[in-house]
């Protein structure tokens, strides 16, 4: 940025130009980073994963307008972070909260053993949850949409995947090395993984991409033309044409090519400072086990435990810790508990944690129906 002008890359001067190749050239290398192959995944720049929550919701609630019903059915997990959880409101009523993994498994085995408020079980329907708990950091299963997909009764339905929690620790080409199994739609953030920039992602499964290619609203940058007066129209861009395009018609406005460009430097010094993310993973992970393993030991003076800290617990398998870095991140919930066996209130933790230089995440603001259970 000192040596080079960068300009709106909607149009064809020399900043432009340079705007547009920094552009693309980054979606290439973000796309490399995440391990996600270019034949068949796009990529789309959005301001953050809520973004990306959004315009998927938005699109599959103006194709839902469109059926029979009037809507779309939606479907999402009870981990789910309050972006994915507020999808339902243009679902018409057509939506069902899962209460667990259990009943996840059992409706994609069995669609119709399980009541999930969907008058048609092959109407135009958009499954959503996280790849891991914003509360407790377990990760659930990523093999879900590709079991979905060999669901018959399920061909109609499309999964969204929140991977920003996820993506901090964890190599995400475990979740596009396989496109036949991949989710159809993954957000995440950027900031989350490198700190800066403030810059989040879709990432389409190609053969999914029709859905939202046939979205209604259209932004500066993303249309051929438009008429306004008489002849009333648009030609979206990424309707017709190479594949590899889609991404044209679902960036509206400007980008944030300066960001992008800060993107393409924070790969680049991430790699060279951390080499891989199966390193990150690993060493994430052992300092994760650390922090629980000492915070179980903790006890008062009458030996009472200090922290009352939080698993889930599936009802076949053991409780899930952090003993497995595909079953949880670096994360760990928990309670203060005094010695007289009350809980301390968070915020009367997090104050004194930060008195001492320790900057935790209390409360449960982004994760309300996993803290209410």
């Amino acid at each position: 940025m000192l040596t080079d002008l960068y300009g709106n890359p909607h149009s064809e001067n020399a900043p432009a130009r340079l705007s547009s190749n920094v552009v693309e050239d980054v979606r290439a290398k973000t796309l490399d980073f995440l391990g996600a192959n270019p034949e068949h995944f796009d990529f789309v720049f959005v301001a953050n994963a809520t973004a990306a929550i959004k315009l998927v919701g938005e699109v599959f609630r103006d194709l839902g307008e469109k059926t029979h019903s009037k809507s779309f059915w939606y479907g999402y997990h009870r981990d789910a972070h309050t972006s994915l959880v507020g999808v339902r409101e243009w679902s018409n009523n057509q939506s069902h909260c899962f209460e667990s993994d259990e009943e996840v498994e059992e409706w994609l085995r069995r669609p119709a053993t399980v009541d999930v408020k969907r008058p048609d079980r092959h109407s135009l329907g958009l499954f959503a949850y996280p790849a891991q708990s914003n509360l407790t950091g377990r990760r659930l299963p990523l093999e879900w949409a590709g079991h979905m997909r060999h669901t018959d009764d399920l061909q109609n339905t499309y999964t969204l995947l929140d991977a920003a929690a996820l993506a901090m620790t964890f190599p995400m080409s475990r979740v596009f090395s396989n496109p036949a199994s991949s989710p159809d739609y993954t957000c995440l953030s950027f900031y989350k993984i490198f700190g800066f920039p403030d810059v989040g992602a879709l990432v389409v499964r190609r053969e999914s991409g029709h859905i939202l290619s046939l979205r209604r609203y259209f932004g500066g940058g993303t249309v051929e033309a438009v008429g306004v007066i008489d002849d009333v129209f648009h030609r979206s861009k990424g309707q017709e044409g190479p594949d590899d395009k889609l991404h044209e018609g679902l960036e509206d406005g400007t980008l944030p090519f300066h960001s992008i460009l800060a993107l393409g430097e924070a790969i680049d010094s991430h790699k060279r400072l951390f080499i891989s993310m199966e390193v990150v993973s690993d060493h994430t992970h052992y300092l994760t086990t650390r922090l629980q393993q000492g915070l179980m030991a903790l006890r008062h003076y009458n030996g009472r435990l200090m922290c009352q800290i939080y698993h889930y617990k599936h009802p076949k398998q053991d409780d899930v810790s952090v003993e497995s870095t595909s079953r949880h991140g670096s994360a760990v919930a928990f309670n203060i508990i005094g010695y007289d066996g009350k809980y301390v209130p968070f915020t009367e933790v997090e104050e004194a944690a930060n008195q001492a230089g320790i900057y935790v995440r209390s409360g449960g603001e982004l994760g309300n129906a996993r803290v209410n259970r």
